[in-house]
């Protein structure tokens, strides 16, 4: 079962200093699950919609460290120098 489409809003565009703004409804931000300072991606596509997604988190290197473990390490495989690679 589909949930049913949100009725679509009408807003006005507002200059926001060299860029252009949209406020987003409440309703429709709290939908897609979206608060103030969360990231977002923004595309336009070649059909003239504006597509809004909310962004994945991106992990510091530290975070990224902390879940490496000798048990997760990948074997290095080297094949050697080839052509003129060689000092």
């Amino acid at each position: 079962m589909t949930e049913p489409r949100a009725m679509a809003k009408q807003v006005r565009i507002a200059k926001w200093g060299n860029s252009l703004g949209v406020r987003l409804p409440r309703d429709v931000a709290a939908r897609a699950g979206l608060a103030a300072g969360a990231g977002v991606e923004i595309e336009a596509t070649r059909d003239g919609r504006i597509v809004i997604t909310p962004a994945r988190r991106r992990l510091t290197l530290d975070e990224l460290l902390a879940g490496m473990t000798p048990e997760r390490e990948h074997r290095l495989d080297d094949d050697g120098p080839r052509g003129e690679e060689l000092l």
